[in-house]
This record gives C-alpha cells, structure tokens and sequence, in this order.
C-alpha cells in the first residue's frame, strides 16, 4: 500500500518466518522487562529485583533489602514497565487497524487526529477541575469521549462527497488535530494554576512517570481487550484491505466494520492518552515493520504489532528516564524523534522499489 492510498496486498510468508519472528519478539520482551525494571537513575541489581518480586508474591523476606528498594522496584518501575507494554502494544494495533480501514500508510490514531482529541479533552478536565481532574475514569471518560469525537469528525469531512479516499482522510485528520492542539493550548492559557498548567503540558507531551498500580488498570485493560478484538477480526481487515467493493462482495459489512473500529481505536486511544499523555507515531512506524517482517495477512500483523509496539514503548521510556538521569524526558520526544526519520526512510523506499 502507498500512499495514494493503494490497496494492501495480502502477501504470505512462510509460516516458519511468523514463529520465528514471534519467538523473538517473546524473547525481547522478557530481556526487555528485566531491562526496564533494572535500568534507572538509581542502580539495582538482578538479585535485589528478584528478592523485591519474591517478597510480593510470595512473602520470601530478606533482612537486607532495603525499602527504598522495594518502593522502586515494585510501586514504581513495575507498573511503568507494564504500563509502556499495554499502551505501546494498544497504539500499534490500533494503527494497523487504521491503515487497514482507511488504505493509507499514514493512517494512526497521532495522525488522525484521535490523540490530539483525547489530549484536549483532558485539558478540558483539568481546567474544569474537581473530580474530573482528579479520578482516573473521569479523566478517561473524557479522554475516550475526546478521541471518538476527533475520529468521528475526521471521518465525516473525509466522507465528503463519498469518496472517503485515504489521503483524504489524513488530510481531514492533520486538519482537525491542528484545530485541537489549538484547543488544548488554550486551556493551557486560561488554566487556573500552575498545577493544572504543569498537567495539560505534561499530557501533551506523552510521559508514564505517572504509572502506578492504582491507575494502570483501566489502560492495560482497555488496550489488550481492543488489541483482541482488532485479532478476532483479522479476516474482515484482510478483506477490507482489498478494497471497500471487493470486501462487500465477500459478505462484509464494511459501514459496521468501520464505524466500530473508529469507536474501538477511539477507546484504546482514550485509555492510553489518560493514563500517559499524547505517544505518537507508534501505530505508524511498528505495523510497517511487522508487514516487512511477514507480510500484511492480519492474523499475524496484528498480534505481532502488539509485542513490537510494547518492545517499542518500553525502550523508548527506558531512553526517556535514563539519557539525562537522574532527570527523565517525556517519551513522546523520542517516539517523535523516531517517527520523522522512519518518514523518510518510507519515502526513499518508496522511490526505490515503488512501494512501502
């Protein structure tokens, strides 16, 4: 698929190259969780993690493990580490399915405006204050609602005319997430404090320094059960991908399809957004490599973006909390710093071999 918005052909690999791939990605991700937990601005060992894990679990006491110790490991990287691994595999999930539904490699919920939509709802809470600024479902609430609106909006202008064509979709999605971004800079400005100035920015800039056990449920929830419908409809995003006619042809009811992915990418996109701010280009840069990797059959790509989207996440905050450390950078910087070289790389490609 281009980005004239051209039809995904659905091309196999052998099925060794899928199971190689996916026992790899495994591999990485159980490195990976050691790796997160371990690498920090304080310094741990293996030995101290695994007394931490085995005095929670299990109640196995060591008279030499320090409490500071165990608050790091356990109240913060932990939830941190789980949290990157949701919201990272949730995002590029959910940009599979976007580039599926709209036949646009650009497609994602950053660039269609879903992100930018959560982000300004959650502005919204912030500046209104009181409980919706203070409980996680509020905030959630809000940043679902913010989302589903911005993609819904998108939709309809890019349904102008009933052509709904993939660049103009993105078109329509660059559009309205300018107009939110506007939005949300001016909650920033008519914020009442300091306080809630710090939160609007800090959301807008994408961070999971907030991760803690009490509020990682709702977002490792969400992002898994989407991630597992987007799996259990892997056949009609197959069909779609041939094409809105060819998919009807099939029996697909292609309208429903894509009135429920909007709601279901909206969700995970809330959930993620509430919980770590705005994280973009991961539904954009993680579905790409997976379909280089074994081809653009959804039973596999999406399964496979949802491991390489946490392997993504997880490493991008462990750069975020350790590059500068002991200060820690919003993540959403160095997702950023990938996405616009993977652009153009995209493009080269591109104009090599005709396609990306």
């Amino acid at each position: 698929m281009n980005m004239q918005g051209q039809k995904i052909e659905i091309q196999e690999r052998p099925r060794w190259v899928f199971w190689l791939v996916l026992l790899g990605l495994l591999a990485a991700v159980i490195f990976s969780i050691a790796g997160g937990i371990l690498l920090g601005s304080a310094d741990l060992n293996v030995s101290t993690v695994i007394d931490v894990i085995k005095l929670k679990l299990f109640g196995v006491e060591n008279e030499e493990l320090k409490r500071s110790a165990i608050s790091i490991v356990w109240e913060l990287r932990l939830p941190r580490v789980l949290l990157a691994l949701a919201a990272g595999g949730g995002l590029a999930v959910a940009g599979a399915a976007m580039q599926s539904v709209t036949q646009n490699v650009m497609a994602d919920p950053y660039i269609l405006g879903a992100s930018s939509g959560a982000s300004a709802a959650v502005g919204l809470a912030f500046v209104i204050g009181g409980s919706f600024s203070t409980s996680t479902t509020a905030i959630s609430a809000f940043a679902f609602g913010g989302s589903m609106l911005s993609l819904l909006l998108v939709y309809s202008v890019g349904m102008i005319g009933n052509t709904g064509s993939g660049n103009r979709l993105v078109l329509a999605g660059m559009a309205v997430s300018v107009i939110l971004t506007a939005a949300t800079q001016f909650f920033i400005s008519i914020a009442p404090d300091t306080y809630t100035v710090r939160n609007i920015t800090s959301w807008t800039m994408g961070s999971l320094t907030s991760a803690r056990w009490n509020n990682i449920a709702i977002p490792f929830i969400g992002s898994v059960v989407g991630s597992c419908f987007f799996m259990f409809m892997s056949r009609a995003y197959n069909l779609l991908s041939q094409g809105d006619e060819t998919a009807t042809s099939l029996g697909v009811d292609v309208r429903r399809v894509k009135r429920t992915t909007i709601i279901v990418v909206s969700f995970v996109t809330g959930v993620v957004v509430a919980a770590g701010g705005v994280i973009g280009f991961i539904g954009f840069i993680v579905p790409h490599i997976i379909r280089i990797l074994v081809g653009a059959d959804h039973r596999r790509v999406f399964p496979l973006s949802f491991i390489g989207g946490s392997l993504f996440l997880l490493w991008m905050d462990v750069l975020a909390r350790t590059i500068m450390a002991p200060k820690e950078l919003a993540v959403g910087i160095f997702t950023a710093f990938c996405g616009g070289p993977f652009f153009v790389w995209l493009l080269y490609r591109k104009n090599k071999y005709g396609r990306m």
